[in-house]
């Protein structure tokens, strides 16, 4: 999912200087928004989904609050592979042999945040699912759910110079429904939705229709279907698996899986 990282660092001891606390101009907190988005392409800026730069941004903060306008923030890593300017910019010049995320700081003064991170991947360029999925309707309740892992992406990179392509972890997938030849709203819960469970007793479900590929570049969503019409046994829905390359002017890359809608008195031939 598109992550939002929020760390504050408070000056220590400014409660005890008189100066500090009433100047409204005195920063004595950081908040470092860091990077909407969780990696960045090697020999490349940091950038958007659509390929516009994407600076790291942070914001000085005064005794009351309120942000200190002409602050000067520096931005910095202890990582070599990244370079990173006063503007927020931040360009990658390498991947890290280990594969770990690199750290980026603000800092303000005396105040440094504490780290936002960075994992420095292939660019990707592809991404493959199933085409096609069986998920059977309750017999004694009209709805269907998909299993845990079953709708499941996978995003590759563009490695060709050295190798076959890569599986890239850090990159967003984004999922929509499409049902009887319509588009679904991400927030539309009426006919179906996609939700990931959530860490709670008993587990509930999050709508999110944004996903971030894992070590093995892998995204997946569960699915929910309320109903299908009575008359029938099989019905159908797609779900649609979409990444973008970071570049500017081109097209999102798409997959998708035909899901199978069958109510357990039908006979059918997996998939």
């Amino acid at each position: 999912m598109i992550r939002r990282l929020t760390a504050v660092a408070v000056v220590l001891g400014a409660v005890a200087c008189t100066e500090v606390i009433t100047d409204p101009n005195a920063v004595v907190a950081l908040r470092f928004d860091g990077s909407a988005y969780p990696s960045i392409v090697e020999r490349d800026s940091l950038r958007d989904s659509l390929g516009a730069l994407q600076p790291l941004r942070a914001t000085a903060l005064n005794y009351k609050g309120e942000p200190v306008e002409d602050a000067v923030f520096q931005f910095s890593s202890p990582d070599t592979v990244l370079r990173l300017f006063d503007d927020g910019v931040v360009y990658a010049t390498r991947r890290k042999p280990d594969s770990s995320p690199a750290r980026v700081f603000a800092t303000v003064g005396t105040l440094q945040s504490t780290p936002d991170s960075l994992v420095i991947v292939h660019r990707a360029d592809s991404i493959a699912g199933k085409t096609a999925e069986v998920v059977n309707v309750g017999a004694t309740a009209d709805f269907a759910i998909s299993g845990a892992d079953s709708l499941r992406y996978f995003v590759f990179g563009d490695t060709a110079a050295v190798g076959p392509a890569a599986p890239v972890p850090a990159w967003l997938v984004s999922f929509q429904l499409r049902y009887k030849g319509k588009l679904i709203a991400p927030n539309d819960t009426a006919v179906a939705y996609m939700f990931v469970a959530t860490n709670t007793n008993p587990p509930g479900r999050r709508l999110m229709p944004i996903d971030t590929t894992d070590t093995q570049g892998k995204a997946t969503r569960q699915l929910v279907v309320k109903s299908i019409p009575a008359t029938v046994t099989e019905d159908t829905i797609f779900v649609i698996a979409t990444i973008r390359t970071r570049r500017a002017g081109t097209a999102p890359i798409s997959t998708e899986t035909m899901v199978l809608l069958r109510r357990a008195s039908a006979t059918m031939i997996q998939p």
